[in-house]
C-alpha cells in the first residue's frame, strides 16, 4: 500500500496484535479501509498500548485469546470465523464470531532476515524459539566475527522494547571495542543488561530465554 498506492481490500481482518498488526491496522483505517477486528492468540496485546488505544478509539475491537478458525470463499475471501482458545490453544466451543471480510492480513510469523550475517561468515544456528536462523553472540551482542554486533529481529524475534535495549547494548560495546571513550561504561552496560533481563522476566518470554541460551557465547563482559 505504501509502495504502490494500492489498497489490499475493503474489509480486513487483522491477525496479530503486536506492534506491526496494530500500526498497519491504523494505517489501513487512515487509507479509508474498514478493519473489522484485530485477533490475537495470546491473552494480552503484544504491541504498545498507545497503538492499541488509537484503533480502539476508532471502534475497532481487539480479541485476545482468539485465533482464526475458518476462512470461506470461492475466488476470494468472503468471510472468516474466529474462536476463543484456552491456555492450550484449543478452540472453546460456542465462542465463534463471524466476520464478512474480503482480506485477511497476517501480522504474525516473522523470521530473522539474516542474509548479511550468513555472507559475512558469522556462525549461525537454527533456533525455533527465536523463529529462525540467528547468529551466535555473547552478552555484548557481538557475533563470532569480530566487530559485527547484532540487535533486534536479526537476533531473534521479540518485541520492540527488547530490540531497543539490545541496540543500546550493541552500540555501547561496539563503540568501546573501537576505542571510543566512555567514562561510565561499566555502569551503563550493567544497567542496560539488567533492564533487558527484567523485561524478559515473565512467563511469555520463557521460550525466548531458552532460545537465547542456545546461541549465547558465554564469555566477554557480563
Amino acid at each position: 500500500m505504501n509502495l504502490y498506492g494500492v489498497v489490499p481490500g475493503n474489509n480486513i481482518l487483522m491477525i496479530g496484535a503486536g506492534n506491526i498488526g496494530l500500526i498497519v491496522s491504523y494505517q489501513l483505517l487512515q487509507a479509508g479501509i474498514k478493519v473489522e477486528a484485530v485477533v490475537e492468540a495470546l491473552p494480552r496485546i503484544g504491541g504498545y498500548l498507545v497503538h492499541a488505544s488509537k484503533i480502539r478509539r476508532l471502534g475497532i475491537p481487539i480479541y485476545t485469546s482468539h485465533t482464526l478458525k475458518e476462512v470461506h470463499g470461492t475466488d476470494f475471501v468472503e468471510k472468516a470465523l474466529i474462536s476463543e482458545i484456552n491456555q492450550n490453544y484449543e478452540f472453546i466451543p460456542g465462542t465463534e464470531k463471524e466476520f464478512e471480510v474480503d482480506t485477511i492480513c497476517l501480522a504474525v510469523g516473522l523470521s530473522p532476515l539474516s542474509d548479511l550475517l550468513w555472507q559475512a561468515g558469522c556462525q549461525m544456528k537454527y533456533v525455533p524459539e527465536l523463529c529462525g536462523y540467528v547468529a551466535l553472540r555473547d552478552n555484548n551482542m557481538k557475533t563470532t566475527i569480530d566487530k559485527i554486533y547484532i540487535a533486534g529481529d536479526v537476533a531473534g524475534i521479540e518485541e520492540a522494547s527488547s530490540a531497543m535495549l539490545e541496540g543500546q547494548i550493541a552500540g555501547l560495546n561496539s563503540a568501546v571495542s573501537l576505542g571510543f571513550k566512555c567514562d561510565n561504561y561499566e555502569e551503563q552496560d550493567k544497567k542496560l543488561k539488567a533492564e533487558l533481563k527484567e523485561l524478559r522476566d515473565n512467563p511469555l518470554s520463557e521460550e525466548i530465554k531458552i532460545g537465547i541460551e542456545k546461541v549465547l557465547i558465554k564469555k566477554g563482559r557480563d
